[in-house]
């Protein structure tokens, strides 16, 4: 890596927007938008973010006009199966909550469609419209269950192809997380393509040949999944005033696979700290208070590193 050379990487617009720069700027980064509003700035001598759709990174990436970007597997497989990138790989899967590839019919067009086989049935030889913005994969998925389709990209709205009067689509393949916008329009998901798709740090495999790249693109990964994962966890914090209190509650979680830090209190006993996930503290403050802890209390935490 040249002296004034920097790593671009792609950052993401729509839902991904938001938790990635959270994530940035709880790890420590300061990011600002530009007059223009496409360059991110970022206090990193050594990276530059543009922010694009995450549809198009992987294509960048493959030209080599970036060497990083976040963007899905669903779009990432809708490329491959389109222009089989041979200069893209997956660095990591972020641990963002997954989505779904699903597929949907309007409810009034189709009210007696609840599967695919129902819908293949219904329309037997008859040409369908599949609207998609993973054109690919839709393809792939008629081609699969027989359906005489045209497939067409309806550039965003997806779902707005199937409102009556007169849908210009039968079907559509479409993300969604909980199905409520599909519901709020009267689409019912009759079909999973994928049942998880994650969100990935994609590179070019160029890039990663530069050792100094590779590693600053591989801590910015890092930085993000420790922050991620982090915000499922705790610290939980309690006093143990009688000291024969204590012994029994260090042995109950370290039996647990906790590791716990006791600090001495200046009246006697003890105050203990441990990082837990807060789904288990509903069930842990009633085990150590029967136990003899007091003042049981927990606060947001960001753990870097095992």
């Amino acid at each position: 890596m040249m002296e004034n050379e920097k790593v671009k990487v792609y950052f993401p617009d729509g839902h991904l927007e938001k938790p990635i720069w959270d994530a940035l700027v709880t790890a420590g980064y300061r990011l600002g938008k530009t007059e223009r509003g496409y360059l991110i700035d970022v206090d990193h001598p050594k990276l530059v973010f543009k922010q694009v759709r995450p549809q198009i990174m992987p294509f960048y990436i493959e030209m080599g006009k970036g060497d990083g970007g976040i963007t899905g597997e669903d779009i990432l497989q809708n490329w491959m199966l389109k222009s089989n990138l041979k200069n893209v790989e997956v660095l990591e899967e972020l641990p963002l909550r997954p989505t779904k590839l699903v597929v949907a019919i309007s409810e009034e067009i189709y009210p007696d469609v609840y599967t695919i086989d129902d819908f293949k049935e219904k329309v037997g030889d008859r040409q369908v419209f599949i609207a998609s913005e993973f054109p690919e994969i839709a393809k792939m998925y008629a081609e699969k269950h027989g359906l005489n389709a045209v497939v067409f990209d309806p550039i965003g709205k997806t779902e707005a192809s199937l409102l009556p009067p007169m849908p210009e689509a039968d079907l559509i393949i479409e993300i969604t997380e909980f199905g409520t916008t599909l519901k709020e329009n009267m689409c019912r998901i009759i079909d999973v393509v994928m049942d998880k798709v994650h969100s990935v740090f994609i590179v070019n495999k160029e890039s990663l040949k530069d050792e100094e790249k590779k590693q600053i693109m591989e801590n910015l990964v890092t930085d993000l999944k420790e922050v991620i994962e982090s915000r499922n966890l705790v610290s939980f914090y309690f006093n143990v005033p009688d000291e024969n209190d204590l012994k029994k509650i260090i042995n109950y979680l370290t039996e647990n696979g906790f590791d716990p830090t006791i600090s001495p209190l200046a009246k006697g006993g003890a105050a203990v700290h441990i990082i837990v996930d807060k789904s288990r503290v509903k069930f842990l403050k009633p085990i150590v208070r029967s136990m003899g802890a007091k003042r049981i209390a927990t606060s947001p935490v960001i753990t870097f590193g095992d």
